[in-house]
């Protein structure tokens, strides 16, 4: 039995294909999985929650053993007729001037996006507030705005009538870990499920 807990981007990219793997080896083991933001994956994990973390950032991973699990890239999504949808790439200030669709409150993407507009001297309000990328996929393909999103957990809307745009920003490339409280005391179905995810780490999706 093994108490894993992930953020949104970690399951929609990666996680759901190596849990698939993982049990066809171990049938036996039953792994419980719940999707929450990554400061709340972190907190579960130090209160015992949870074995297991997969996050982005969070200030409490300073308190476990974290390993790298994978990168992903985000880019701007806009609508085919879009002012922006003729670019091959664009900075994110520059996206300020249009209506956003983010992710809700507190989630690690949008904290990060309004942290990057105020270190621009802008504001960050987006329109919308979604909590699933297919919501937010929904209200850009309706012209109802952009959004920066991961290109893995995105493309596969691709007939949705929207545009991936590149964003030339250093933070556009991200790093997501694993955590736990200590690898020495894990349950051994929990070492077998980190031990399977391990060499994963430091890619990319195709």
């Amino acid at each position: 039995h093994v108490r894993l807990v992930a953020n949104l981007s970690s399951i929609t990219q990666f996680l759901a294909h190596d849990l698939a793997g993982f049990l066809k080896l171990h049938p036996r083991v039953k792994v419980d999985l719940e999707e929450r933001i990554s400061t709340t994956v972190t907190r579960m994990v130090l209160e015992n929650a949870a074995d297991i973390g997969i996050f982005t950032e969070s200030p409490d991973a300073r308190q476990l053993e974290v390993i790298p699990y994978r990168q992903d890239r985000l880019a701007l999504v806009v609508p085919r007729d879009h002012a922006l949808a003729e670019r091959e790439a664009v900075g994110f200030e520059e996206t300020l001037q249009y209506e956003h669709v983010a992710m809700h409150r507190g989630s690690a993407a949008n904290d990060m996006l309004a942290r990057v507009a105020g270190q621009s001297g802008h504001g960050f309000a987006p329109r919308f507030h979604v909590t699933s990328y297919d919501a937010m996929i929904a209200m850009v393909s309706a012209g109802l705005g952009i959004c920066v999103a991961p290109i893995a957990s995105v493309r596969r809307f691709v007939q949705s009538g929207f545009k991936l745009i590149d964003l030339n920003e250093a933070w556009a490339e991200r790093q997501l870990y694993m955590g736990v409280r200590r690898r020495d005391s894990l349950p051994a179905a929990a070492r077998l499920l980190m031990e399977h995810l391990r060499p994963h780490e430091n890619t990319r999706p195709a």
